[in-house]
């Protein structure tokens, strides 16, 4: 309470200006324009923490505000406090030289800036309001907000009448303009001049969906070997394979049991259901005895090498070189990176 009263004092002894608060035109602010036209999700900016944090503080806790989750673009734009006023007030002095735009879907939008060094933060916030030509758009004001930056302390909210306007911020230096009138007829003014210089931008909806991409997409390579969790297994399974030619390829496999498979796939097989099979195994150019090959379906066959102590796993990790023979076909290939991707492949796995 007591930093609250030293910022109540600091602002009243700073000298009264004589101005005349101009609002917007109502038929302009009336026409039902949507700001996302001007700053649009290809033009939002990026932030700054502390000011974006304290901006959202302002907002997620009461009814007329709006909370978190429906922020969908915060935008930052450089330049200079040309003129802030606050209850009749200066301010300019104190006023920051970024300037911070929140969007939300509910049409709600905001400007704000940092006055002083110690946290405080002071937003014209409003609804979407009209666009007179392609490259001009206005926007009602309804609160300022006043965050002090102290924990435990709500923000102030003032309800004002009043409006914003601004120019395409792409296409050179634009000034953002707002003037309101608070209920005891207290004036409030914000007049910030950008440099030029285009806006950064952060749109949490194509954050929120690239999120969600890669939140679902389970592939992942290690050298030649490429993989992804299998879909519709009832075991959490995934599989990587490594393309030893246009008709061959090995692919192992694990699954939240703690399985491990080794897996041989040729075009040209065509096993029946009953087939009986058998093959020779070949690391690094040493015979590995198998315990059994299984037929997984026409083109696969799956080898067998008894229990997990006998596991294919730590061979296939330490061999550079497999060589396999089933009847006639022989199958060669090299084992670079199978180590890397036997741990991909248990990752995948985990993620399951």
């Amino acid at each position: 309470m007591r930093r609250i009263e030293q910022t109540d004092r600091r602002i009243r002894s700073l000298p009264k200006i004589q101005h005349r608060v101009v609002s917007l035109p109502l038929e302009a602010r009336k026409s039902g324009f949507n700001v996302v036209a001007l700053i649009g999700p290809d033009m939002r900016y990026s932030l700054f923490p502390c000011m974006v944090a304290l901006t959202v503080a302002s907002w997620s806790t009461t009814s007329q505000g709006q909370d978190v989750p429906n922020l969908t673009g915060m935008a930052i734009l450089k330049g200079s406090c040309e003129k802030l006023i606050m209850k009749g007030d200066d301010l300019t002095e104190h006023c920051s030289n970024q300037i911070i735009q929140s969007i939300y879907n509910t049409g709600r939008t905001g400007f704000t800036v940092t006055v002083g060094d110690k946290g405080t933060v002071m937003t014209f916030s409003g609804l979407e309001g009209a666009k007179p030509d392609p490259d001009t758009q206005l926007q009602d004001l309804d609160f300022i907000i006043l965050n002090l930056g102290i924990e435990g302390v709500a923000p102030a909210r003032t309800r004002v009448r009043g409006g914003c306007g601004y120019s395409n911020p792409y296409k050179g230096p634009t000034t953002i303009s707002c003037q309101a009138t608070g209920e005891k007829g207290e004036a409030y003014l914000l007049q910030f001049r950008s440099d030029g210089s285009p806006p950064s931008m952060t749109d949490f909806r194509q954050q929120a969906e690239a999120e969600k991409k890669q939140g679902s997409d389970t592939s992942f390579a290690a050298g030649e070997w490429a993989g992804s969790a299998m879909e519709n297994d009832p075991e959490g399974g995934c599989l990587v394979t490594k393309q030893v030619d246009r008709k061959t390829a090995v692919m192992l496999y694990a699954n939240k049991n703690e399985a491990f498979s080794v897996n041989i796939y040729n075009k040209d097989w065509n096993f029946g259901p009953n087939a009986e099979v058998s093959g020779e195994l070949f690391l690094d150019g040493k015979a590995f005895s198998l315990t059994g090959v299984d037929v997984r379906n026409e083109h696969v066959l799956t080898l067998k090498a008894g229990a997990e102590e006998e596991s294919l796993e730590g061979p296939i990790r330490e061999s550079s070189k497999l060589s396999f023979k089933s009847g006639k076909k022989r199958i060669e290939t090299k084992l670079n990176e199978s180590g890397k991707a036997i741990e991909k492949l248990w990752a995948c796995v985990d993620r399951g």
